[in-house]
């Protein structure tokens, strides 16, 4: 349907073009500008009902940053302790794998006694 319509509308541009002579394409360029002003003002008209409609129901866009000053501190200084807290269990990982290490070791050295006492 909609490539009828493309076709319909370039054959009625060029029959305006021939019988409007000269004058064809300032008609043309007239309604061209028509047509598109219509199609923005309904888009406006429509995104205003959207944001009517999400004020209604309490939605709210995840791209919008309306927040407070007091909301952005808190948020960086959550972001600075989550920092803090993954330098600490870095530090804990390795002391962790350190113990693990001596203890392996150390099964491994009483093995050895215990295969070189028989």
């Amino acid at each position: 349907m909609t490539i009828f319509g493309i076709i319909l509308a370039i054959i009625i541009a060029i029959l305006i073009a021939i019988f409007l002579g000269p004058y064809g394409g300032i008609v043309l360029l007239a309604i061209i500008f028509g047509l598109v002003l219509s199609t923005h003002q309904r888009n406006k008209k429509m995104y205003e009902d959207m944001q009517r409609i999400k004020e209604r129901l309490g939605i709210v866009d995840r791209n919008d940053f309306h927040m407070t000053n007091e909301e952005i501190e808190q948020e960086l200084e959550l972001e600075v302790l989550s920092e803090s807290e993954q330098k600490e269990l870095e530090k804990v990982n390795v002391e962790i794998e350190e113990e693990l290490e001596t203890y392996l070791n150390k099964g491994n050295d009483k093995k050895k006694d215990l295969d070189t006492d028989k």
